[in-house]
């Protein structure tokens, strides 16, 4: 079982390892077009520092899941000081996908978000990929919107999700 919990600044470079994993991953369901310049986003020397100041501000959550001494998994996103939280990423390393570990990244993700005083959490996906889409409808997300030709092309949809106080 995985264990969750709050990414440090320790733990970047495996992060950044792990993100690259997993967008690499993705281009089962995802055209190059789009996965290509996340990848190259990701590889910035700038997308170090990026993170380690983002890691100081007190709205942004990033949480990892850990098998042993790697990680398999990672969600990051931010909960602004109106209440409205926002997750940029979800992703699980392909070996380690269908155990519950990305639902238990969004369910502590949420816990997080309430914590942080959120009152709706919201987050776009590819209509692609049916796992991702699950997994959120499976917690409560309902679709907002679709956004087509959205970002590099790709249509997307805007999922959100009302916490309970």
């Amino acid at each position: 079982m995985a264990r969750i919990r709050t990414a440090t600044f320790n733990d970047l470079e495996r992060v950044i390892d792990l993100e690259l994993q997993v967008w690499e991953s993705l281009r089962e369901w995802l055209p190059d077009s789009f996965v290509n310049p996340n990848i190259s986003y990701i590889q910035r020397p700038e997308y170090v520092q990026n993170w380690q100041q983002a890691l100081s501000n007190k709205e942004v959550i990033m949480l990892i899941a850990e098998e042993g001494s790697d990680i398999v998994g990672l969600t990051t996103g931010r909960v602004r000081e109106d209440g409205v939280g926002f997750i940029g990423f979800l992703g699980v390393k392909k070996e380690f996908r269908g155990k519950g570990i990305g639902s238990d990244l969004l369910g502590r993700f949420l816990e997080e978000a309430r914590r942080k005083n959120a009152h709706k959490v919201w987050l776009f996906t590819a209509p692609s990929l049916h796992s991702a889409i699950g997994l959120y409808v499976k917690a409560g997300f309902v679709p907002e919107g679709y956004m087509r030709r959205h970002s590099y092309g790709l249509d997307l949809i805007f999922y959100s999700k009302f916490l309970d106080k």
